[in-house]
């Protein structure tokens, strides 16, 4: 028959050798799949009867079923609600992967879509005991069956649908008996080992029996099998309890965490409030004091003013016009003391303070005004103390320090501010 183009979708017809039924292909259906390193190539002989071959170069041990190439060919063909027969080339097939004989064994015990029969053919004999594995857990009513050659497959799938049962051939009562054993052996193993049933019941052959050591060592491997996924199940138990409670007492943590950075948060912003408003207050004084001493100054600039014009001895002169000055230099001192701090002595106080934590806070202001060489005599003025008052503080100040008699307080802290950090 010639090919037929419809779109981008070759169509080739052909007929079956055996049958003589049409067999149509698409060049669509040709499925590549690389965990498998194979091709599955399929076709549909007829109107019900699907084909499927492994194409590859090398020997063969599929990693899945992929279920989804079959299901794309029925789609298109409109065969979801019909009876259906499957036939499988498995000339390349020497083993499955474990994943592929579990896909497979949930096929066999329940066939969607609905097929009627399924054919293997050109079976390798490195893996003919697994699809007769395969062969006894299925159904009674979704035959599996296993035949020489294509011909025996086409042949066996028209003698099912004539209404013939496939005929199972024995020599004689023994033969037959031999036969149940095996199958009864194999369907046990199926599905011990790919359904994990391991609650099955099946009968052990007489001690007397060739077989018997056999079904006993299933009967063990049950028993084992068994108990092995009881203790799995325990493992995952214990595992997800622990999972549980490590996470029950992260998250606790966490939550502890949280509350505490919150709390800091509050009390941070309670500090940082603090701080603000006895900044506020020490600016609102520093204004106060800074327009004190510019009326205070301009009323001493005044007052020399009108000393140098009245008409009194020189010498007197001379003396008020120097203490009126004297005043006038102590103020504008006190009054750059009372400044706000720059950023290198706000340096310096903070490493004076890390150096020294001991330290009070007038004892580090007046380190940095000793640093800057005001004399004791003007820090005095400044911080409202007598001149003793800030020699004591001294004192005490270089021996919290812990500096010997003979090194001077000023040169400790001017090395400190110029040490790089």
């Amino acid at each position: 028959m010639p090919d037929l183009i419809k779109g981008q979708t070759i169509i080739t017809m052909k007929r079956c050798p055996v049958s003589g039924l049409p067999i149509k292909e698409k060049n669509h259906w040709f499925f590549e799949h690389e965990q498998g390193n194979h091709t599955r190539v399929m076709s549909v002989i007829g109107t019900d009867i699907l084909h499927t071959a492994e194409s590859s170069s090398n020997i063969l041990i599929p990693e899945h079923l992929y279920q989804s190439d079959f299901l794309t060919v029925i789609k298109e063909e409109d065969l979801a609600e019909k009876p259906l027969y499957l036939i499988v080339n498995c000339s390349r097939i020497v083993d499955f992967s474990f994943e592929c004989k579990k896909e497979i064994t949930s096929l066999v015990y329940n066939w969607s879509p609905n097929y009627k029969l399924v054919v293997l053919y050109d079976i390798n004999p490195a893996a003919r005991l697994h699809f007769e594995m395969f062969q006894c857990i299925a159904p009674q009513d979704s035959p599996f069956l296993l035949t020489d050659t294509y011909s025996d497959a086409i042949t066996t799938i028209l003698d099912f649908k004539a209404g013939k049962e496939p005929e199972v051939v024995t020599s004689d009562q023994s033969t037959e008996h031999d036969a149940a054993l095996r199958k009864e052996f194999l369907s046990v193993s199926a599905r011990l080992l790919w359904l994990k049933m391991f609650d099955q019941q099946f009968s052990i052959p007489p001690g007397n029996h060739v077989a018997h050591i056999y079904f006993r060592v299933l009967e063990i491997m049950q028993q084992d099998l068994k108990a092995m996924e009881l203790e799995y199940e325990k493992d995952q138990e214990r595992i997800k309890k622990d999972c549980k409670s490590l996470i029950v007492n992260r998250t606790t943590l966490l939550n502890a965490q949280i509350e505490l950075n919150k709390k800091n948060a509050r009390q941070f912003k309670e500090e940082k409030s603090a701080l603000m408003s006895r900044i506020s207050a020490l600016e609102l004084e520093a204004t106060r004091i800074s327009t004190a001493t510019a009326e205070k100054t301009a009323s001493l600039k005044s007052l020399c003013e009108l000393i140098e014009e009245i008409d009194i001895d020189p010498r007197l002169k001379q003396r008020i016009s120097s203490s009126c000055s004297n005043i006038t230099e102590i103020g504008n001192k006190t009054t750059l003391m009372k400044t706000e701090l720059t950023e290198t002595d706000s340096v310096f106080i903070s490493r004076l303070q890390k150096k020294h934590p001991s330290l009070s806070q007038r004892e580090l202001r007046i380190g940095l005004l000793i640093k800057l060489d005001y004399n004791s005599r003007d820090i005095a003025r400044t911080i409202g103390l007598t001149t003793r008052g800030i020699e004591s503080i001294r004192y005490r100040l270089h021996k919290k320090i812990g500096l010997d008699k003979h090194r001077s307080l000023k040169t400790y802290l001017t090395d400190l501010s110029t040490e790089i950090p």
